[in-house]
């Protein structure tokens, strides 16, 4: 019998958000994006296993780790 799994990962936009970047000081807006990976069973997703909120710079493609609450307050300045 044959079983195919793996990981899935997808990443969903949610906006930009006025940030310093940690890793090079660029003062511009960063993209705020959800990621989340799920465990797949034939190419079907059953299991989510990790989900974060990341802000990531355009200059420097450094990413950054957020807490709920903190983007939630950088999601409610942006709007």
């Amino acid at each position: 019998m044959l079983v195919i799994f793996g990981l899935s990962r997808k990443e969903r936009p949610l906006g930009l958000v006025a940030l310093g970047c940690t890793a090079c000081g660029h003062p511009g807006p960063q993209s705020l994006v959800h990621r989340r990976t799920r465990f797949t069973l034939f190419f079907v997703p059953v299991l989510p296993l990790r989900s974060r909120l990341e802000a990531r710079c355009p200059h420097c493609g450094t990413t950054r780790t957020l807490s709920s609450g903190e983007a939630r307050r950088l999601g409610a300045a942006a709007a």
